[in-house]
């Protein structure tokens, strides 16, 4: 919750999950590949829900990533909105476990996938990108958004490793407990952030994986 002193400003953050992409279930990490039909779905009928449900979007801002960055420029022309991309929303890389199917990856890796489950700040894949480099990028891309979009309602279209940087970077969840957390194709999370005058922002979590049940 806001502390007890007025916020100069409130942004709303709706941090919707990509779509399926094509290809399926794999650690795709920086692999560009499109959503696929299914995924397109996904996300209409999840924007969809959320107007529905009276949801008013002032911006959308996107990953560059293929699976977020061509539904993002849809539902912007859609609703009349201003879109902007910011690189540091895209995916974290996976390195030399990138393209693989889960299975795959743990019968060929199986205790690099154990330690990153239980310890992802620490062990990164041959070529990968450092989890803790990860939130620390998304961090500042979040407050980037923040600093950009006064007191508005935002679409952000990212990635399931984004919302889990998110909460991180947000709320302190530990590395080990962003790995827990589910985060269903095109599902959408709400973050509130409360700015102070002195530049010092507060955070609310409104809701997690909302306005889908696929």
């Amino acid at each position: 919750m806001q502390g007890s002193n007025k916020p100069a400003r409130k942004i709303i953050l709706d941090l919707i999950r990509h779509g399926e992409p094509e290809g399926g279930v794999k650690y795709r990490g920086s692999l560009d590949d499109p959503l696929s039909a299914t995924g397109w779905q996904q996300m209409r009928g999840t924007c969809a829900k959320a107007l529905q449900a009276g949801t008013r979007w002032d911006a959308v801002v996107s990953s560059p990533m293929l699976r977020c960055h061509e539904f993002a420029r849809e539902i912007a022309a859609q609703q009349q909105l201003p879109l902007s991309v910011v690189p540091d929303l895209r995916e974290v890389c996976f390195g030399e476990i990138e393209g693989m199917r889960p299975a795959e990856a743990w019968q060929k890796y199986p205790e690099l996938l154990k330690n990153m489950w239980q310890a992802p700040e620490l062990h990164t894949p041959n070529g990968g990108e450092p989890f803790g480099d990860f939130i620390a990028r998304v961090e500042q891309a979040l407050r980037t958004v923040i600093a950009t979009h006064g007191d508005q309602h935002v679409l952000v279209v990212a990635h399931g490793g984004v919302v889990r940087a998110s909460l991180s970077a947000c709320f302190g969840f530990t590395s080990r407990a962003t790995f827990c957390v589910e985060v269903p194709y095109a599902a959408m999370t709400r973050i509130r952030a409360f700015v102070h005058e002195d530049g010092h922002t507060e955070y609310s979590l409104a809701f997690i994986n909302g306005f889908t049940d696929h």
